[in-house]
């Protein structure tokens, strides 16, 4: 939870417009410099003033933001595996990297179990006389 003084000076340095987005997407407000974006269009910030641990994150570009929106590379210095942002480290990716695969969970592409052993039981279906 933020101060209140806090907040009313992270709302004079991101204006009105930025205020409400981020407290619609995070539910708090961030300002800091930006680091980089994404080939999605994802912001991506630092402000070292910040607590541990909250001082990176991501402003998403999409209105339905998702985890898996986040590349690789940018996942790894939000997560502090990496110190230097991937904009500024020499990042080539390998010949063997592949695309990443979205979750599709819950989704018509979704994943569904299948048997391939015949059934053991089956189901009862009553029989309904007709009426006289």
């Amino acid at each position: 939870m933020s101060t209140i003084g806090r907040t009313v000076k992270n709302f004079l340095k991101i204006g009105p417009a930025n205020y409400i987005k981020q407290l619609d997407n995070i539910c708090d407000t961030k300002w800091g410099r930006l680091v980089g974006a994404d080939a999605n269009g994802n912001k991506y910030f630092e402000n070292l003033d910040e607590v541990s641990g909250r001082e990176r994150w991501v402003e998403y570009a999409s209105k339905q933001p998702d985890s898996e929106d986040i590349a690789p590379e940018w996942h790894m210095w939000l997560n502090r595996i990496v110190q230097e942002p991937p904009n500024e480290m020499n990042y080539k990716p390998k010949k063997w990297w592949g695309e990443p695969i979205p979750n599709f969970s819950g989704t018509p592409k979704a994943f569904k179990t299948y048997s391939t052993t015949a059934n053991k039981l089956e189901a009862w279906e009553p029989v309904v006389k007709a009426r006289e």
